[in-house]
């Protein structure tokens, strides 16, 4: 896996996405779970759109998933000038700073669209950030965190009953605290908001967090340019109401931030993934 991951941080950008492409490609003609998941989550979420729309987005989503899981390895082990110069501009970095201000802290939300990993790990060469992360197995472990502490940041792994503790305890020390709360977490650590009018089961952590500590909240997406040219980082203030005590409103305000950032390019984001996999009480599967 070491070499594995070595070999693919040499190649260009261009061949790396094409890799990517290619894999895609092969999931949308092979029978794959895969496969019927995109067109099942594309399908609900964006219903309005001809069967052969719907069925063209999934397609392309897969092929970014792929590109996406094709880049990480060289964010997080290629050489550090050519990861620097990934980000070809920054939209809405107004935003942010004015948000990370020295000694108070900051919320960065992120999601699974575009390169996600090309945006936050370099910046933290430039601005305190540390980042929630899930432990993985083996060597990748080992290669994540070193790919992601590469320019600076720290880590806070998603394990057990104390991140939220560890996330506030990092924003009282002025840091700026990144993490990707788009997936399904585990039971008890959710709740259900729509997400494309969909019932999500939505992490609570950031519900959690701000009524601990009244810290602003910027949310980003990463944005892969075509033909290998790189990406944007776009960046926004998130809305209001994600500050909600009531933690459903919470989640619900969160997950319609990112809704606008993928409807900015719906393609990018991870169409694969069982967004949907719990149901609320007394609601049939979503996944068949």
């Amino acid at each position: 896996m070491r070499l594995l991951f070595h070999i693919l941080a040499r190649l260009p950008l261009p061949v790396l996405q094409a890799l990517g492409a290619f894999i895609g490609w092969l999931l949308w003609l092979l029978p794959t779970g895969r496969r019927g998941v995109a067109l099942r989550n594309v399908r609900a979420c964006f219903p309005d759109l001809a069967a052969r729309a719907q069925r063209r987005l999934a397609r392309r989503s897969l092929g970014h998933e792929m590109k996406s899981l094709c880049e990480t390895p060289m964010v997080w082990l290629g050489a550090t000038e050519r990861v620097r110069a990934l980000v070809r501009e920054f939209r809405g970095l107004d935003a942010f700073e004015q948000a990370i201000k020295p000694g108070r802290g900051m919320l960065l939300l992120t999601l699974h669209q575009g390169c996600f990993e090309a945006g936050a790990i370099p910046m933290s060469e430039t601005y305190p950030l540390a980042g929630i992360y899930k432990p993985q197995d083996g060597a990748v472990d080992e290669l994540s965190i070193r790919g992601r502490t590469r320019f600076g940041a720290g880590l806070v792994p998603a394990v057990g009953g104390g991140v939220t503790a560890q996330t506030v305890a990092l924003l009282a020390q002025g840091k700026g605290v990144y993490f990707m709360p788009d997936q399904d977490p585990p039971a008890g650590r959710g709740v259900f908001a729509p997400f494309f009018g969909v019932p999500a089961h939505t992490p609570t952590l950031v519900h959690r967090v701000l009524q601990s500590c009244d810290v602003p909240v910027v949310v980003m997406w990463v944005e892969r340019l075509p033909w290998g040219r790189g990406f944007v980082v776009h960046l926004r203030p998130a809305s209001d109401g994600i500050r909600d005590p009531d933690p459903v409103r919470s989640a619900a305000a969160m997950n319609a931030d990112f809704e606008t950032c993928v409807r900015q390019c719906p393609e990018q984001y991870w169409w694969g993934y069982k967004r949907f996999r719990r149901r609320p009480p007394g609601q049939p599967a979503f996944y068949k």
